[in-house]
Order: C-alpha cells, then structure tokens, then sequence
C-alpha cells in the first residue's frame, strides 16, 4: 500500500503519512508533480492517460504523480518520468518553474529539456496508452474539445516555455 507524506498548508512535513486512495482530513495535503517534457523545438511531451486509471481515464495529459513517504519534489519528478515514459530528469535538463497548493496537494510542475524520439519512449502500460508531441496551439485545441485535462495555469506554463527556449 502506497503512503504519502503529509503537509500542511505552509508546505511543512506534519510527521504524518496517509494510505493512497483514502479521502485527506481537511487540512491535510500531500505532494503531487506535473512534468512537461520540452523539445528544442518548443513542443511538448503529452501522454495519454489509459482508460483502467482512476483519474481522468483516457485524457491526454501532462505527465505525473504523488509522492511517496519521503520522497521530495525532485525526485518524484525523476521517478514518474522515468517509470512512466523512461526519460531521466538530470539537474541539467529540468527546471522547477512553479508550485502552487490545491484543495488536498501541493503540486510541483517541472520543465525537462529532452529531444527523445517517440519511438525511444519506454510507456508504463498500466498508466500510458500512448504518447506525443504535440505545439501549444494543438494543446488548446485539445482542450477545447475535452480530451486534454486542462490545467488553471496552462497560458502561464506555455509562458515559462517561451522563455525557457532562449536558453536551450
């Protein structure tokens, strides 16, 4: 069974851990990454999500997950990456660009600086139907049509990308 450290609201460890699957005490919040795959192109690395996935069954998304008991952000954004497209996230390629508290999670986003191919994509068929680059206008179109999970922070991302592409 999976644990997760718990926090509080100013993003401090509580010494407490909670079992996956079970619903948080108000309050309480746990760690989850988002990482967005970047090519020298500017385009981004989406996955489809497969349709046995509690969350968003069959969604295109960025990839992600929580973090286990006493994992942090960083390596929880090397893990999920790893397992579930099998990039490595290097101190060089990645960036944390932002980190903002949901309604039960802290969530930490991530820029990886990659040219992987798609057919060099390793996917965890438990969680990844399929991958793909995709430009940020074909993510708005995505979402337009209900298929992308559309992300609050989406317009500002694709802002720290523009900028992130001047020093690629």
């Amino acid at each position: 069974m999976e644990q997760w450290d718990i926090y509080d609201k100013c993003f401090v460890k509580t010494g407490r851990t909670h079992e996956r699957g079970k619903t948080l005490e108000e309050g309480d919040y746990h760690l989850v990454v988002h990482i967005y795959p970047i090519n020298s192109k500017g385009q981004i690395l989406i996955q489809k999500r497969t349709d046995t996935v509690s969350w968003k069954p069959g969604f295109w998304a960025a990839t992600g997950g929580s973090a286990i008991s006493g994992d942090d952000a960083w390596t929880t954004c090397q893990k999920e990456l790893w397992e579930e497209l099998g990039i490595k996230a290097t101190r060089e390629n990645s960036s944390l660009v932002m980190m903002y508290r949901r309604h039960n999670s802290f969530c930490a986003v991530w820029l990886v600086k990659t040219d992987v191919s798609i057919e060099e994509l390793k996917l965890q068929p438990e969680e990844v139907a399929e991958a793909k680059w995709v430009t940020r206008t074909e993510i708005k179109e995505m979402a337009k049509e209900g298929i992308w999970v559309d992300y609050f922070y989406l317009d500002f991302m694709f802002h720290l990308i523009e900028e992130d592409l001047g020093t690629m």
